[in-house]
């Protein structure tokens, strides 16, 4: 495995597509394959409201890990962790240089410290929480998880049914709670393997009209037809993963007359500026981070790696 793995992140419109797609054209040589970090584009027919690369940059770049999911099928950060190990190490094995490129930081949350060896739970155990949860109510499952792990309890909403059935299928399959699973040591994460540089915009405003202006591109590309397709064709609902995907909920609230056209846009906005500072801050924690300030204008910098010893020249496009 290579001595560092270039990972290009930041907050939801930010620019690091367009850096990462700069970056492997002009170093050729380096062979680069990009592994998606994003959960939205991991979802078959969700592509213009997971701003997905073209099938152009696609043919031209090798990309992983888009379009692996039914779009009402569910994919785990655990999942993400196990399926980039194998893609790097096979992009190596075949000359290639792998380079991370996405904004979930979950994703990469697991990607840097692991994830504790969790038993595989059974799926019948899983429905059967499922069956009792459905019988009683959240609120009382919730309650259970209030008596088991109230500190699990307080992050996880009362209507968070899958999140919940996952923290009590665990107890009452294991007998501990998925917590204490999860404090066990491991050593599964890249950690130092990786060198994490951050696209991050010149100021709140920017971003903020960056997203606004994706957000018209993308309706103005047929976002709206897209969601109604999602619903209609593929049976994707509110309680999918992938009908609570920024900008696909706020979608299918307008197309089922639960907003105004204006509503939708204010919603989907609101909810893209929280999600981008939700980045922001967790980026804000991270140790051993490059930061890249993207201006209006182009921007040049120079960030080392530690492969092949040389230094990439990272332009954004003009």
């Amino acid at each position: 495995m290579l001595d560092k793995i270039l990972c290009i992140t930041g907050p939801t419109a930010s620019g690091k597509s367009e850096l990462a797609m700069h970056l492997c054209r002009t170093k050729k040589q380096k062979n680069f394959e990009i592994i998606s970090m994003d959960s939205a584009q991991i979802y078959k027919g969700v592509d213009i409201a997971s701003a997905k690369p073209s099938k152009i940059d696609r043919q031209e770049i090798p990309h992983h890990l888009i379009d692996i999911c039914h779009p009402t099928e569910t994919y785990s950060a655990a999942g993400f962790l196990r399926d980039t190990k194998k893609i790097i190490k096979k992009v190596i094995r075949e000359g290639g240089t792998p380079l991370i490129v996405g904004g979930t930081m979950m994703y990469l949350q697991r990607l840097i410290h692991g994830i504790a060896t969790v038993p595989e739970i059974p799926s019948k155990e899983k429905s059967k929480i499922e069956d009792i949860g459905k019988k009683l109510g959240w609120n009382r499952m919730h309650e259970e998880l209030v008596e088991i792990d109230p500190d699990a309890a307080h992050r996880i909403s009362k209507n968070d049914s899958q999140r919940i059935v996952r923290q009590l299928s665990v107890w009452h399959y294991t007998g501990r709670t998925l917590s204490s699973w999860q404090k066990l040591p491991n050593y599964e994460g890249l950690d130092e393997k990786l060198h994490i540089v951050a696209v991050i915009p010149e100021s709140r405003k920017i971003l903020r009209d960056n997203i606004k202006n994706r957000l018209n591109h993308m309706i103005k590309n047929g976002m709206l037809e897209e969601v109604t397709k999602l619903k209609k064709d593929e049976g994707v609902t509110r309680k999918n993963p992938c009908g609570r995907l920024v900008g696909v909920r706020q979608a299918m609230d307008y197309i089922d007359g639960k907003s105004t056209f204006d509503q939708f846009i204010n919603q989907t906005e609101f909810a893209t500026r929280r999600l981008a500072k939700h980045q922001l801050t967790w980026l804000s924690k991270l140790r051993n981070l490059t930061t890249i300030e993207v201006h209006s204008k182009p921007l040049s910098q120079l960030i080392s790696i530690w492969d092949s010893s040389a230094d990439l020249d990272l332009t954004t496009p003009k």
